[in-house]
């Protein structure tokens, strides 16, 4: 600890900040400049469930690109598909056949698929679900909970007043909003988009049947948002562990292990409207992306990935939930294994988990807001990182943090 530096890293990104705003293209990968001199601004290479800074630095991850690397850095089966494609091309102005053998095998997977159509980004695929919904109902009402990216987050500057109105934001996990919502609005609302909270993701059991059976009532479309959730919770997300089918869905991030795609899919009478609606883009069917996938989907097939996700996300899970016993802090993590959330249920619980991400930072681990575990991730890993836990929240505890 005492020789860790990150000073070529922040120079870089002081360097960085005259050319692009806020020193990158992601808001969620801004450093915090609480944590400057402590937490790396750039990272330069990966292998397995570790990364390395700008200045040599070696973390076990838990950030992931913010969740699209399941399997691990560097995987050799993605990779190895990634560099054969390499050899034929990526990009042509005809179809390619790897966009038909993705959509059946996706199809063969999810549950609500009938139809898939490939993008690049999970928000890109939100919007063109939303528009989809739109063009079938003849409405345009979107009542929303969670995130789906900037496209269609309404509540910042620079949306117009008119297309704000069309959306309405309700919380997760409570069917009584959206019982108000349609008794007020019901004959304009073409579908309720959901993201499953991460917290409280448990809720789900009974809120998911309950918006399936309010939303078949009034013929609305009921939208998944499995950009996380896909490839994670199970291989076909949400509507796979709850049991709940939606009419449109869309995954991306654990799809490809960090090549950029993203999917919408569903309905078959829905999905014929995109020709009307005119959803197209030139870099849909990008081949190096979609062979990507086709070696993720085959290793999901044939590993047992999502049991290895929940196995160490319970380690990790019990490992801080027992240190914060020991230590009489009243803090725990919140959610499923595979998306927990480590949560100081304290006034100051903001700045107390700023401190303890660096003070996880200084002892080698990356952490994020949700820690996602990987497929590379090892029992031996997690038990390196908890016991990294520990030292924290005793540092954090001996210097009277947690009152």
């Amino acid at each position: 600890m005492s020789k860790r530096t990150v000073e070529r890293s922040w120079a870089l990104h002081d360097r960085a900040i005259h050319s692009i705003p806020m020193a990158t293209q992601t808001h969620a990968k801004a450093p915090r400049e609480a944590l400057r001199g402590i937490e790396p601004c750039y990272a330069v290479r990966g292998k397995g469930c570790r990364i390395w800074d700008l200045d040599g630095n070696e973390y076990i991850d838990f950030r992931y690109g913010m969740g699209p690397v399941t399997l691990g850095y560097c995987y050799p089966a993605v990779d190895e598909a990634i560099r054969r494609q390499l050899e034929n091309g990526i990009v042509f102005a005809y179809a390619h056949p790897l966009e038909v053998e993705v959509a059946e095998r996706l199809i063969d997977i999810i549950p609500c698929a009938e139809q898939v159509r490939f993008l690049k980004t999970g928000g890109e695929a939100m919007s063109a679900a939303h528009r989809l919904s739109r063009a079938f109902t003849g409405r345009d009402r979107i009542i929303t909970s969670g995130y789906h990216g900037w496209l269609n987050t309404m509540n910042r500057p620079g949306v117009p007043d008119a297309t704000r109105n069309t959306y309405h934001a309700l919380p997760w996990g409570d069917i009584a909003p959206y019982i108000d919502a349609f008794d007020t609005h019901g004959d304009q609302i073409a579908a309720v988009s959901i993201a499953c909270d991460y917290a409280d993701m448990e809720k789900g059991h009974t809120f998911l049947p309950e918006l399936r059976a309010l939303t078949a009532r009034h013929n609305v479309l009921l939208i998944f948002d499995e950009i996380v959730t896909g490839f994670r919770l199970r291989r076909a997300g949400a509507q796979e562990f709850f049991g709940v089918t939606p009419d449109l869905s869309v995954f991306a991030k654990g799809i490809s292990n960090g090549m950029p795609l993203a999917c919408y899919l569903g309905r078959a009478d829905i999905m014929a409207g995109v020709q009307d609606a005119a959803i197209s883009s030139t870099f849909g069917g990008d081949t190096l992306a979609l062979a990507a996938a086709n070696a993720v989907l085959s290793v999901y097939e044939d590993e047992p990935v999502i049991d290895t996700l929940w196995a160490r996300g319970k380690q990790l899970h019990h490992g801080f939930n027992d240190h914060c016993r020991n230590l009489d802090i009243r803090a725990r993590f919140f959610g499923m294994p595979p998306t927990g959330q480590p949560i100081f249920e304290y006034p100051a619980s903001s700045t107390l988990i700023t401190r303890f991400h660096g003070e996880l930072l200084k002892r080698g681990v990356a952490p994020y807001s949700v820690f996602y575990t990987n497929y590379s991730h090892t029992e031996a890993d997690i038990a390196v990182v908890i016991k990294a836990m520990g030292e924290a929240l005793k540092k954090m505890r001996d210097e009277d943090l947690f009152h």
